[in-house]
């Protein structure tokens, strides 16, 4: 399928920007270098086509089109299937993916509930908490995958839920004198959420340092930064 050119517009996410195309039916669409861009699925550029072709199977076939800025055709998708690129590569642990599926779906509930009590917020503040949600959600996976490639490492199983939480509990004693925050960071304050991501940052990069501590002992030497 061959389009006519498409209009461009820069699409905010907070965390990342990309150019949004409408197609001359009014379809929303986007290069698959700017779904590369926003979900980091092809190290290359280039190669973005050829990845989300092995991701999706030989029946994906992307057109090509030219936009109003740029007259040379490059391959597109439609909003349909960039969920669809999406949701397969949360399957595969793309972490991007993952974080942003999170953080859409809260957004999109929180918009409705906004709505029903009457709460008015600007698009800049939406864009600043989607961008918060999305580095904590990324950093958060971040420290978990540490904790548990390394009790499997060091011990042959994962950790078990009630091993995160107990370590959950200690890092937030240890920061915050306190051991929860409800199961939700967005009741933590700018400071507090500083502070826990620079936590799961050192977490990552002690694990690195320390390749053969078991999880307890990454988790101690970070605190004890702190």
């Amino acid at each position: 399928m061959i389009y006519s050119k498409a209009k461009i517009a820069t699409v905010d996410f907070g965390f990342c920007q990309i150019e949004g195309l409408m197609l001359p039916d009014s379809e929303y669409a986007l290069a698959i270098t700017q779904a590369n861009k926003f979900l980091k699925f092809s190290a290359s550029p280039q190669h973005a086509p050829r990845s989300l072709k092995r991701l999706l199977g030989d029946s994906f076939k992307p057109p090509r089109i030219a936009t109003e800025l740029n007259p040379n055709k490059a391959y597109v998708i439609t909003l349909d299937e960039f969920k669809k690129v999406v949701r397969a590569l949360d399957k595969q642990g793309n972490a991007v993916a993952s974080a942003f599926i999170d953080a859409a779906l809260l957004e999109s509930v929180e918009r409705r509930f906004d709505r029903a009590f009457g709460i008015k917020r600007e698009e800049d503040e939406r864009n600043a908490l989607m961008e918060l949600r999305i580095k904590r959600l990324l950093a958060r996976r971040q420290w978990t995958d540490v904790m548990q490639d390394r009790h499997t490492k060091l011990f042959g199983a994962k950790p078990t839920p009630k091993q995160f939480r107990d370590w959950t509990v200690k890092a937030n004693l240890s920061l915050f004198q306190k051991t929860h925050f409800q199961c939700d960071r967005d009741t933590m304050s700018i400071e507090e959420q500083m502070q826990i991501e620079n936590f799961e940052f050192l977490c990552c990069r002690w694990s690195k340092k320390y390749p053969v501590d078991t999880p307890d002992q990454i988790l101690d030497k970070v605190l004890s930064t702190f």
